[in-house]
C-alpha cells in the first residue's frame, strides 16, 4: 500500500507565525504555491496560511469559503498570485489553526478521504509525537499516484484489485 511517505514532498515551504501579510505574499509568489504550513521556531506546525486566507481577510466576512471567494482565487493562480496588500497584520492573525494533518505512514487512500472530507488541496505531514513538518502532500501529488494505477483494475491499488470495476 502507498503511503503519504513515498509521495510526500520535504522540501516543505514554511511560513512563521510573525510574518506580515506582504512577506508570506511573496514567499507564496515567489515559490508559485498557493498555500504554507506555519511552523514555530522548532519546526511544529501551528497552522497554514494560503491564498484563501488572504483573501478572506480582506474581504467581506460573509464572503469567506463562498463561490465569490472559490472564483477569486482562480484568478490569482492563473495570473501568478500578484496579489495585492489586500490584508494587514501577522500570518497568525489570519491563519487556518485547525490543520488537517497525517503521518508518513498514513495511506494514499485515507489522503484522499481528508482532502475530499475537509476539502482541502493539501495535507501536512507531521512527525506523530513532536507535530514537526516532515512533508506535504498534495491534491496533484495524489492525482500521479492516481495515474500511475494499472488501468485493469479500474485505478484501484492492484491488492484491491480481484475483480473488473464495473461503473
Amino acid at each position: 500500500m502507498t503511503s503519504a511517505k513515498s509521495i510526500m514532498n520535504t522540501q516543505v515551504i514554511t511560513a512563521r507565525p510573525d510574518m506580515t501579510c506582504d512577506e508570506v505574499q511573496q514567499l507564496l509568489t515567489i515559490n508559485k504555491i498557493s498555500g504554507a504550513p506555519v511552523v514555530d521556531r522548532e519546526g511544529r506546525l501551528v497552522g497554514v496560511i494560503s491564498v484563501s486566507d488572504i483573501l478572506a481577510s480582506g474581504l467581506n466576512p460573509g464572503w469567506s469559503n463562498s463561490v465569490e471567494q472559490a472564483l477569486l482565487d482562480r484568478m490569482l493562480a492563473q495570473e501568478g498570485f500578484h496579489l495585492e496588500s489586500i490584508a494587514e497584520g501577522f500570518v497568525s492573525d489570519f491563519m487556518t489553526r485547525d490543520v488537517v494533518r497525517a503521518f508518513p505512514e498514513t495511506s494514499v487512500h485515507r489522503l484522499a478521504e481528508l482532502m475530499l472530507h475537509h476539502r482541502v488541496h493539501r495535507v501536512i505531514i507531521v512527525e506523530a509525537h513532536t507535530n514537526q513538518v516532515k512533508g506535504i502532500v498534495t491534491s496533484f501529488d495524489l492525482l500521479k499516484v492516481l495515474k500511475e494505477r494499472p488501468k485493469s483494475c479500474g485505478g484501484h491499488a492492484p491488492s484491491q484489485c480481484k475483480s473488473p470495476v464495473s461503473a
